[in-house]
């Protein structure tokens, strides 16, 4: 009898719960479709603003879209002047990468120079300066 009336204890629980649950799923459900009106009213009065704003992007790119060329133009021909290559309009990313110590050997060899002579003399004999409180005294 006791176990009956646990079953019958935990089913009408069940029941009960499950009528919650069921409530709060529809309170959920009205709010979103309140929600997606909200939101239809919304890009209803947005768009006629982003048509005319998408015309003056579609600008604006164009015109970054050139200025985005004529930048690469110009760093191509910077980087040709620096590196001594006569490829001007060709950026560094078109042309083949060549390891540094194939490219340049005799500049490798000209680097290892500078940096002995310079562990051989660490510092450069230049005057102390004074500290800022020395010349105010």
């Amino acid at each position: 009898m006791a176990d009956e009336l646990t079953v019958a204890h935990c089913t009408q629980r069940l029941a009960d719960q499950l009528q919650t649950l069921s409530e709060v799923a529809e309170a959920i459900t009205f709010r979103l479709l309140e929600l997606e009106e909200r939101l239809a009213a919304q890009e209803l009065r947005l768009e006629p603003l982003l048509e005319g704003h998408a015309d003056g992007q579609g600008l604006l790119a164009d015109e970054t879209e050139l200025r985005l060329d004529d930048t690469e133009d110009r760093l191509a021909r910077l980087e040709g002047l620096l590196n001594g290559i006569g490829n001007q309009g060709v950026g560094r990313h078109l042309r083949p990468v060549v390891a540094p110590q194939l490219a340049h050997p005799q500049e490798s060899l000209q680097d290892s120079f500078l940096d002995d002579s310079l562990a051989e003399q660490p510092f450069l004999d230049e005057e102390e300066q004074p500290f800022l409180d020395e010349l105010s005294a």
